[in-house]
């Protein structure tokens, strides 16, 4: 009896086993189909037709025109060199397109100095654009109204509306966002102008900038007014026309570099991305091969 047992739990134990090699072997041949189901499905990789590079950048100040930050700017002029844009799209509106390339064709002629201009556009776009010996410059921004619940916006009368109405909910992460801002900072402010633009192009320091946009004025106005959603809607609005825009100057064979404050760049990353007429190129990986 006990022989009679032990064979019945031993073959219990195999026709188990059994069942399940028996199942995961129509789960392979199941995903197998999908597999190469996925692959007969078209798609829209053919119309690339032109290479986009992000480089994210902090807005420059007064410090950008010390001798060790002008050091920095010259040789990162000459790795971007290196991409061999066949553009140049800087953090202005259209507009000013006009004005500024009047400005950028008076520096080609040594009669208007940006020694004194920190703003990235001049250190940044003027001294490439002279280097890639390009005859103009591209702008794209648009700083899209403030429209409906935002209608009027200012932080200041956010924050009244925020602390009346949403205490303990919009701050429960201010603590965090602070203390990490306020780190970050101090770790950038100990590398050269070059490297830290170099870390806010990584991977990590755009996670930290998107989080961040989550984190906070979202929280603000939920089932009420809609004010913190809107205004990162608001956001996300702004940077799909930064995109249209570039879209709309994009030309066949396009090497597009746009030089932008790094926290649009998570999402213009992720908007060309998903572009298919354009192949996007990692700032960070491209940098961090030109420093080594």
């Amino acid at each position: 009896m006990h022989l009679l047992k032990k064979f019945i739990t031993r073959a219990i134990t195999v026709i188990c086993l059994l069942g399940t090699t028996i199942h995961l072997i129509a789960q392979v041949h199941k995903n197998q189909y999908l597999y190469e189901s996925q692959k007969q499905l078209k798609t829209y990789t053919h119309l690339a037709q032109s290479r986009v590079m992000v480089l994210g950048t902090h807005h420059f100040n007064s410090s950008a025109l010390d001798s060790v930050s002008q050091a920095s700017i010259l040789r990162l002029t000459k790795m971007l060199a290196k991409f061999e844009p066949t553009k140049i799209v800087l953090e202005w509106e259209p507009r000013a397109s006009e004005k500024a390339n009047k400005d950028f064709h008076a520096y080609l002629k040594d009669s208007l100095l940006i020694q004194n201009k920190h703003n990235e556009v001049y250190q940044l776009g003027f001294r490439l654009a002279k280097i890639v010996e390009h005859n103009r410059l591209y702008f794209f921004d648009d700083q899209t109204p403030f429209i409906g619940s935002l209608k009027g916006f200012s932080f200041e009368e956010f924050g009244a509306y925020a602390e009346t109405n949403d205490k303990g909910f919009y701050d429960k992460y201010l603590k965090d966002i602070t203390t990490t801002y306020d780190h970050n900072e101090t770790v950038f402010d100990s590398l050269t102008l070059l490297n830290q633009i170099a870390l806010r192009n990584s991977p990590i320091a755009q996670r930290i900038n998107s989080q961040r946009m989550h984190s906070f004025e979202i929280r603000v106005g939920v089932q009420k007014n809609w004010i913190g959603p809107d205004w990162l809607g608001r956001w996300y609005t702004r940077n799909v026309r930064m995109l249209a825009n570039v879209i709309k100057m994009n030309q066949q064979n396009d090497r597009i570099l746009i030089i932008v404050g790094d926290n649009h760049k998570w999402t213009l990353d992720e908007l060309f991305k998903n572009t298919p007429e354009f192949e996007l190129i990692s700032s960070w990986n491209f940098l961090n091969a030109k420093l080594n």
